[in-house]
């Protein structure tokens, strides 16, 4: 079941990422959700520790029948409200449907969740058969092609009938507000563009002009993009988001002390790598909550990545070299 599971959540990958094919959302949506039945399957029998845990017998057809992707979500997830839990019923009900009504800007509308599905899917293998799924493939991979060109509803209004037009709109508006309401990377991970205006020709992708008259224009706004998108993690997320990156690629992280081996990533280490890189100054690392006398700071998934490259670069010794560099006096 587990090697039928990373072959369907492989082929969902490749699917969607090949720029010929215009059935991916559907296509995509059937593949990930036989990934994760395979998946939650397998776990049930590991923890049971027997094959008919995932079996019912049926009166209609007096036969046995293994349960359904919805009915193992709802027995290893029983929370109602995680939002892995309603991020995949969500991604279910958009399958049981997809042979009807799919149109090409489901695409947009379902991209953050698709993202973070993969994502949810990478860490749950790890983290019930501690199997690193990315040993297979290069962990870029794992990001989706898509298109985000946000939906504009008078051109859907024009393109189709009424019926479907207010259903795609409909759906949109759900999606939406589940998404706010939510504010959580394990339901929908958002997809942004970014663009940084830098002097040096040789960090540009590409070059614009502030002129009148340029041919390529370009304006300065002061404008910030919502933080619980591009600075979603919490402190002791992005412990735990740390950690789980160290079990995942099975990175040998010790902190030497008193003699003891440490093997856990915990809140003093990220408070080293806060002070010493100067992470709550940098606007691309962390992003500063004024609420009224009180400051409170998120992180970004680009924050993390900071620490997991230092870890990565030196994993016995990084802790400790932090501690010593901070205690240097400043010149």
């Amino acid at each position: 079941m587990l090697e039928k599971s990373m072959e369907a959540f492989t082929l969902g990958l490749e699917l969607y990422n090949r720029p010929t094919v215009k059935y991916r959302v559907e296509g995509f949506s059937f593949y990930i959700c036989n990934a994760w039945e395979l998946l939650l399957k397998a776990k049930l029998v590991k923890t049971a520790n027997r094959l008919d845990v995932i079996f019912y017998s049926n009166a209609k057809t007096q036969r046995s029948q293994t349960y359904s992707l919805s009915e193992c979500l709802k027995k290893v997830f029983t929370d109602k409200k995680e939002p892995l839990r309603r991020n995949l019923e969500r991604i279910i009900s958009l399958r049981n449907t997809s042979v009807h009504f799919v149109t090409e800007e489901y695409e947009q509308m379902y991209a953050p969740l698709f993202q973070a599905c993969i994502i949810n899917y990478v860490n749950k293998l790890n983290d019930f058969f501690n199997i690193d799924i990315t040993e297979r493939f290069d962990q870029h991979f794992l990001s989706l092609s898509v298109n985000i060109d946000p939906l504009d509803s008078g051109t859907i209004k024009k393109k189709y009938p009424a019926t479907i037009a207010e259903q795609l709109l409909r759906d949109q508006m759900d999606l939406n507000e589940e998404t706010i309401n939510n504010g959580s990377t394990g339901f929908g991970i958002p997809l942004n563009h970014n663009i940084y205006i830098t002097k040096n020709k040789k960090n540009a992708d590409f070059i614009v002009s502030i002129a009148k008259d340029s041919e390529t224009k370009a304006a300065i706004i002061n404008k910030l993009q919502d933080p619980k998108n591009t600075h979603p993690f919490t402190y002791s997320e992005v412990v735990n988001q740390v950690n789980k990156w160290i079990s995942r690629k099975k990175i040998d992280f010790r902190v030497t002390n008193d003699h003891k081996n440490r093997i856990t990533f915990n809140k003093s280490d990220l408070d080293l790598f806060i002070k010493f890189y100067g992470i709550k100054a940098e606007i691309d690392y962390a992003y500063k909550h004024v609420l009224g006398n009180n400051n409170q700071y998120t992180y970004s998934q680009k924050g993390i990545n900071l620490i997991e490259k230092e870890i990565m670069d030196n994993p016995h010794d990084i802790v400790n070299i932090l501690k010593n560099e901070l205690k240097k006096p400043k010149k």
